[in-house]
């Protein structure tokens, strides 16, 4: 099944109580493995139609919509009632987000829902040859520990976003992430080996140099995508989760 709405929360248990564990954005597949009421279990499936992370999702979310041909480019893209940007917009879909596009102009793309201007738009293959800049789109958004949308995110899925629109494979979680994609950079006293594009990792947390000495993560501190130096965000994360652990370079 594809997700139809603009973000659908993952949780570990079918009950609302239950924390956010992840997203699925509109047009991401979910692969349906039990149903429980008005709750379906089952695994999202990435960019690759790969399953990636299991868990709850509500079943009011899905549809089957066709197989996507396109995706979402900006952080976010309205979609208008008719290709006319002074019409109503019916919704707004996140970065990400896959389009079964029926026709297309030079200004609009149609989709089930409405129409979504091409500026926004991308083929599924298009990828960006520098990931950090995608980082970049979402600078203050808030902190939203599971979340992956324009609404907000986390660390990880920042990272999970950017590589993904690089189109690089990356797992959703931290942990993962530190051990499992590019290659291992020493941590040196200084950390004055590092360039732009490396991914930075303390237990359960992680950030994106933006250069040799400035970083970009999501964070619960400011509660938000927010940017500042290395040596300060080390000092203070030491505090409560110790030194860092790891750092990946990857190689586009």
């Amino acid at each position: 099944m594809r997700c139809i709405s603009p973000a659908a929360d993952l949780r570990a248990t079918p009950q609302l109580s239950t924390s956010i564990e992840d997203q699925l954005v509109f047009g991401q597949g979910f692969e349906v493995v039990q149903a429980q009421g008005d709750w379906l279990r089952g695994h999202a499936i990435g960019m690759w139609g790969q399953p990636y992370y299991e868990g709850w999702v509500e079943a009011k979310h899905f549809g089957d919509n066709a197989t996507p041909t396109h995706k979402v480019i900006s952080l976010r893209a309205p979609v208008f009632l008719r290709a006319d940007i002074k019409s109503p917009v019916v919704m707004s879909l996140s970065l990400g987000s896959r389009l079964a596009a029926q026709a297309h102009s030079e200004d609009f793309y149609k989709i089930d829902e409405g129409y979504v201007h091409a500026s926004h738009v991308g083929a599924l293959t298009e990828s960006e040859s520098d990931y950090t800049s995608i980082a970049e789109k979402y600078l203050l958004l808030p902190y939203i520990w599971g979340g992956k949308s324009a609404d907000g995110l986390d660390c990880s899925a920042l990272v999970q976003n950017s590589l993904w629109a690089a189109g690089y494979p990356c797992p959703r979680d931290s942990g993962p992430q530190s051990q499992d994609i590019g290659e291992a950079v020493p941590i040196t006293d200084g950390f004055d080996n590092l360039i732009r594009g490396d991914l930075v990792f303390w237990t359960g947390h992680v950030a994106i140099m933006m250069d040799s000495a400035w970083i970009i993560h999501a964070n619960a501190h400011h509660m938000m995508t927010q940017i500042e130096p290395l040596e300060v965000a080390v000092e203070r994360i030491k505090k409560s989760a110790g030194d860092v652990t790891s750092i990946r370079r990857i190689m586009l």
